[in-house]
């Protein structure tokens, strides 16, 4: 809401002045028409004036001319006598009540003789010479005079004594001409020219006061819409005052959290440092003052990508945000990892003003990575790669050719001598085998199980590579291994492949086991011995699988995962098993990747997610299901899970366990899958974690809830050291990501206080119960 804010004082002040303007206006009309009414007196004064001084020359002029007698009746007729006579009935006649008088300082009579009021004319007009009227407003009355002179004429009566008629008083002799006998004085009451004027003023007044009324009105009217406005917009500016100030307590404790957690900078647009915060200068070891206004390549790790930062830099000037992983250098010289996320700071026209980068020290995260990738990796007994690190490298290289090296009737020996001598051998084998193979830089050495050991080689000709084989035969065969004071002769079954590198395990393995079946110590993989075989194994299990699926014998068993602080049962893990015709419990391992080859697997799965469903719905149980990457990226599978979520209503219990995550290439599928159903309540699990390619990047960006520690670390916790070393960093990051964490392969009592020693929330093994058909 948006008001315009008139202010209180202005709507008080409008009225006011309006007021003022109206009342100056009347005031001005008032002395305007007193003005008027005292120029209208003056103007009839001088009439009035005029008349009697007409009507008194015009009776001298008789006395002059002898047509009247001089004697002692005359004077009555004269003005000076007659004028208050003739005023004081003219009055009676007139609302103005005219006082009309001549008057003198040396009056005859008394009835002519001057008051105080026309003393002072008299005395104006001896002062003034050359005046010829006075007008003054006294107490009551309006006094209008003209003066009196002494002419030729007057001599007659009012020269010289002794030529004066013998009434004429004393006072009235001896004048000179032009001198001041008195003066004709003409009063006009105040009274009733104030009611003209007040009539006057109280139309006028009349005539605004309606005016002044509707105004103020108005006024009033405006005061109070707009109090109540004020009353308002000040509750509602109280409100958004508040909510600053709550946005601004929230924006600094955000600050606070980043400053205290992250490391941030800002520069110009240049590249310039203009801010750091402590955490900046804790990791860096740099002070303020040693990076402000440098660029922020000082911390650039030269033999970083130059695409890194082209890409960088083309992000952040286009104004989008970039992300991303770098390694920059310390003050010190040395290395650490940040997790980076670098935006543009505009101004209201839209341009770039300056770029603010916030980075989270991620170091410690990429050595347990890396930690944890050396363990997946590293065989514990004879610290030579494994069958994960030997997968990696064929992932990862080119032309390649695989020799397979099995110990014959190892076990023997382990039974003969114990399995302490027996890894003694094993360990000496490995350090005999992996100086043969030292002297060619083609060759890498693996030990892939037990007694087993795999050599890869890299871009070597066919015929070197069988070359090669023989040699390592011959060398086994011949070669005497002095372990432990005893003399220990072994002999190899070494098979060699030189397919396509997505087969080179498979078919190695199957070569070596016909060269052992056929008592040969070398034997090359070629398509004969496997495609007959392979195809009627095939057309078996495809037959056992949809007969299983007609007659609805893909059943679901189930193993309880136990909450390790109570020890009860949390939540189950749903598992698929095949009943054959002999009611006999086929695990997964023996039909699944057939039922993928025969195109079946998808029916598989929808069995699974129904069959789970259908158990759980009438109980509070959380429960799992697997699900592979190739489930979650069908659309179709996608859609049926989403169906029997919406049917089943109980998204909030189900966790969905994600296997085979190192193998995931499209990621925003995945995590748009899992935005989904965590928008149901769903959660999910990683499986398997700890080998393969699993890490924890995997964890941050699958947004998981759960990590299950793969089988093997877990079953050799108790006497491997790195197995709990590589635990204790798993558990470590978990707790700090809030992933809880459950250890599979819990197996006995030992393992079990073990993984509640270090931490682990919840357990899933045969101690507690191996899967069954039925929940306990």
């Amino acid at each position: 809401m948006s008001y315009k804010i008139i202010s209180k004082k202005l709507i008080i002040i409008i009225p006011i002045v309006f007021f003022i303007i109206v009342s100056v206006r009347v005031s001005l009309d008032y002395f305007e028409n007193k003005k008027m009414v005292e120029e209208f007196i003056f103007e009839q004064s001088r009439l009035i004036d005029s008349l009697s001084m007409t009507h008194r020359d015009y009776y001298e002029n008789l006395y002059l001319e002898k047509n009247i007698d001089l004697n002692e009746k005359m004077p009555a007729g004269l003005t000076a006598f007659s004028s208050t006579q003739i005023s004081k009935i003219f009055s009676e006649e007139n609302k103005l009540q005219l006082k009309i008088q001549i008057v003198s300082d040396k009056a005859r009579s008394p009835q002519n003789q001057a008051d105080i009021y026309e003393l002072k004319a008299i005395k104006y007009f001896k002062n003034n010479v050359d005046a010829k009227e006075y007008f003054n407003l006294e107490s009551d009355f309006y006094q209008y005079a003209t003066p009196l002179k002494i002419e030729e004429k007057c001599l007659a009566c009012h020269g010289e004594k002794s030529k004066a008629p013998k009434f004429i008083s004393d006072k009235a002799y001896n004048y000179k001409i032009g001198e001041i006998s008195g003066i004709l004085s003409i009063k006009i009451a105040t009274f009733h020219v104030n009611k003209i004027i007040n009539k006057q003023f109280l139309s006028s007044l009349l005539h605004d006061l309606p005016l002044i009324i509707i105004v103020s009105f108005i006024a009033f009217y405006l005061m109070r819409f707009f109090s109540k406005l004020q009353g308002k917009l000040e509750d509602e500016l109280d409100d958004r005052t508040h909510e600053l100030k709550n946005s601004l307590s929230f924006l600094q404790s955000y600050k606070n959290v980043i400053d205290s957690n992250l490391i941030v900078s800002k520069s110009d647009l240049d590249g310039n440092i203009t801010y750091v915060n402590d955490n900046f200068c804790k990791v860096t070891g740099y002070t303020r003052e040693e990076v402000m206004g440098k660029n922020h390549n000082i911390l650039k790790d030269k033999s970083s990508s130059k695409a890194i930062y082209k890409k960088l830099w083309s992000t952040i000037t286009s104004k989008k945000t970039w992300h991303g992983r770098i390694r920059n250098v310390k003050k010190d010289g040395t290395f650490y990892w940040i997790d980076t996320t670098v935006a543009s700071i505009v101004n209201a026209e839209g341009e770039i003003t300056e770029y603010i980068s916030i980075r989270h020290d991620i170091t410690q995260l990429v050595d347990q990575k890396n930690e944890l990738k050396t363990f997946a990796n590293t065989d514990a007994l004879t610290k030579l790669g494994n069958r994960n690190a030997i997968k990696e490298e064929i992932l990862n290289s080119e032309k390649l050719s695989l020799i397979l090296v099995n110990i014959d009737s190892f076990s023997q020996i382990n039974d003969f001598y114990g399995h302490e001598l027996g890894d003694a051998t094993l360990v000496e084998f490995a350090s005999q085998l992996l100086q043969n193979c030292s002297m060619n830089e083609e060759l890498k050495l693996f030990r892939v199980s037990g007694d087993e050991f795999a050599i890869l080689t890299i871009d070597m000709p066919s015929h070197s590579v069988i070359q090669k084989a023989q040699s390592i035969v011959k060398f086994i065969n011949s070669h005497i291994y002095e372990v432990e004071d005893e003399t220990i002769e072994l002999n190899a079954t070494v098979s060699i492949s030189l397919e396509k590198k997505e087969q080179l395990l498979t078919t190695a393995d199957m070569a070596i086991k016909i060269a052992r079946r056929e008592s040969k110590d070398l034997i090359v993989y070629n398509k004969v011995m496997s495609l007959d075989k392979e195809y009627e194994n095939n057309m078996r299990w495809t037959k056992k699988i949809k007969k299983a699926i007609k007659n609805d014998k893909i059943v679901i068993f189930f193993q309880p995962i136990i909450d390790n602080a109570s020890g009860k049962i949390n939540k189950y893990e749903c598992l698929i098993r095949l009943i054959d015709e002999d009611d006999k419990v086929i695990t997964p391992y023996f039909f699944l990747n057939i039922a993928k080859k025969a195109k079946l697997y998808k029916q598989l799965t929808k069995i699974v997610i129904q069959k789970s469903f259908e158990n759980f719905r009438e109980n509070d149980f959380e429960f799992s299901i697997n699900l592979s990457i190739d489930d979650i990226l069908d659309k179709e599978i996608n859609e049926y899970i989403l169906e029997m979520l919406d049917i089943y209503n109980i998204s909030k219990r189900v966790i969905f366990e994600i296997v085979e995550s190192e193998s995931i290439e499209n990621f925003y599928e995945i995590q748009k899958f899992i935005k989904n159903i965590k928008a149901l309540g769903c959660r999910i699990a990683i499986d398997d974690f700890g080998t393969g390619y699993s890490n924890f990047e995997y964890l941050m960006r699958l947004e998981a809830d759960f990590i299950k520690i793969d089988g093997s670390i877990i079953k050799e916790i108790l006497h491997n050291k790195n197995s709990e070393i590589i635990t204790n960093v798993i558990v470590d990051f978990a707790k700090k990501m809030n992933i809880q964490v459950i250890a599979e392969f819990v197996e006995n009592k030992e393992i079990f206080e073990k993984v509640k020693e270090l931490g682990i929330e919840s357990s899933q093994g045969y101690y507690f119960s191996e899967p069954k058909p039925y929940l306990i």
